[in-house]
């Protein structure tokens, strides 16, 4: 992947430290079939398929006219919730099961329909439980998104450890 020059991340990437363990996502996409995002079993979903490189969670992408928001143009909230779960596969990739507690999207240029863009995902810094993600929507040299976010790990069984009524983080 090539260096990227970014107005409001920082581009640091952390490493992850067993990369052969995520040769193919594949397996991982199965645990959450029916997401909106990533989902291969959701006839309405966005059906994005991400993969590992260098660390960083990617995929290339189309998004289709049914995305619009303005005319022409993917909607914002599209464009968040792609982001938003390209993360939250960078932090399983770091051996973390996390949930979004901030997520911060700059809209730099207007994404148009029907174009392919590379969504790029990763973990800039780990503190304790706090995981600092940051990502990136781009075609060619131009960076149309850039966002971030702090997901929270809960543990290895999330869905155990998640109360509707605890306050997060």
């Amino acid at each position: 992947l090539k260096k990227m020059k970014y107005k409001y991340i920082t581009g640091e990437v952390l490493s992850i430290s067993n990369p052969e363990r995520w040769s193919s996502l594949d397996n991982l996409l199965e645990w959450w079939p029916e997401t909106f995002v990533s989902g291969s079993q959701n006839d309405y979903g966005m059906k994005l398929f991400p993969r590992l490189e260098e660390s960083k969670v990617v995929s290339n992408y189309k998004f289709e006219s049914r995305f619009q928001g303005g005319p022409g143009l993917v909607h914002g909230g599209i464009l968040s919730a792609a982001l938003d779960d390209i993360m939250g596969y960078a932090c399983v990739i770091h051996d973390r099961s996390c949930v979004t507690a901030k997520l911060e999207i700059n809209y730099i240029t207007p994404v148009p329909v029907e174009e392919e863009f590379l969504l790029e995902a990763w973990v800039s810094k780990i503190e304790g439980k706090k995981l600092y993600l940051e990502s990136a929507i781009s075609s060619g040299e131009n960076i149309h998104i850039e966002g971030s976010g702090l997901f929270i790990d809960l543990g290895n069984y999330p869905g155990q450890l998640y109360d509707q009524n605890k306050n997060y983080p």
